[in-house]
């Protein structure tokens, strides 16, 4: 289990003041409002939870315009401080993140679960894409990429300490 989440990516300048734009990795963009303290960096393959350059940094304050997150961080104060930060990642330490409800997942925790079909094994979760409607889990199989709606419907069981999700049988699947 990972002990860093990205919550974010830092995709643009915002002002003259030192701001950045956020595009939040995260289902509840008001998750920026507690924020105290988070980290940047480069990567964005935090899998073993080792950064070259890691470097912590505290909240000032926020705003929200749309579907992004106008980030004020303390002592980057002008652009050219906030130039350098463009392209890089959010990352806050598992034990700060948000606290899930029953039957709520991290993403990260999803991928390379194992994925069973009535006992079956069927492949690995490989990605969870993001729509409006519902999150889709994309998993490996021989070669191909299926994709199942993660609902209730279709995802009976996940088993955290297993590592296995459990999918209900799809007409054309088996």
């Amino acid at each position: 289990m990972r002990n860093y989440l990205r919550i974010g990516e830092i995709i643009s300048l915002h002002g003259i003041k030192g701001e950045v734009k956020v595009y939040p990795a995260t289902d509840d963009i008001r998750r920026y409002d507690d924020l105290k303290s988070f980290y940047i960096v480069d990567s964005i393959d935090a899998s073993d939870d080792v950064f070259n350059d890691i470097s912590t940094y505290e909240k000032e304050g926020t705003k929200y315009i749309k579907n992004t997150v106008i980030l004020k961080i303390k002592g980057i104060d002008t652009i050219e401080d906030a130039r350098n930060l463009i392209k890089k990642n959010i990352y806050v330490k598992r034990i700060d993140a948000v606290k899930l409800k029953d039957n709520e997942y991290f993403i990260v925790d999803l991928i390379g679960m194992s994925a069973y079909l009535d006992d079956k094994f069927l492949g690995e979760i490989v990605d969870v894409m993001r729509t409006k409607a519902h999150d889709i889990l994309v998993v490996s199989c021989e070669g191909k990429e299926i994709l199942i709606p993660f609902v209730d419907v279709y995802v009976s069981s996940i088993d955290r300490d297993a590592r296995k999700v459990q999918i209900i049988s799809i007409e054309g699947l088996a």
